[in-house]
């Protein structure tokens, strides 16, 4: 599981780098999802979560990663074509479900971290 993230979010990354926007974009979502995840697991490793929480975590976070593959597609065909459209609908999920998977985790962490990743996931609201 986390080779297949290391290797699709390193994808995406190297799909974006033409695009300094979306890349910035991108790069920040991901690196949010990423922060807020180490800090689920460190909570987990405390015993602040529970069986019902860590399930719904990781459901969630395998929504995320599918929707980063769909938009990772929808890039690549706006590349192709220079339609945007569907590359800007794909990354509205991408970001819909990285909000959603934030709200679950932002309770079990120290509210310094959960103002930090908010005001990061913030910084990845437009491309």
């Amino acid at each position: 599981m986390k080779t297949q993230r290391i290797v699709l979010t390193l994808s995406l990354i190297l799909l974006l780098a033409g695009c300094q926007t979306t890349y910035t974009a991108v790069v920040t979502l991901t690196s949010v999802v990423r922060t807020a995840m180490r800090a689920w697991a460190e909570a987990a490793e405390k015993g602040l979560t529970t069986p019902l929480i860590d399930s719904k975590v990781a459901e969630v976070h395998k929504r995320y990663r599918q929707a980063a593959a769909t938009a990772q597609d929808a890039l690549k065909a706006y590349k192709e074509t220079g339609d945007q459209a569907e590359y800007i609908r794909a990354f509205g999920v991408v970001r819909s479900v990285a909000s959603e998977l934030i709200s679950l985790i932002t309770p079990l962490i120290t509210p310094d971290k959960a103002v930090k990743i908010q005001a990061d996931l913030n910084k990845a609201v437009t491309l």
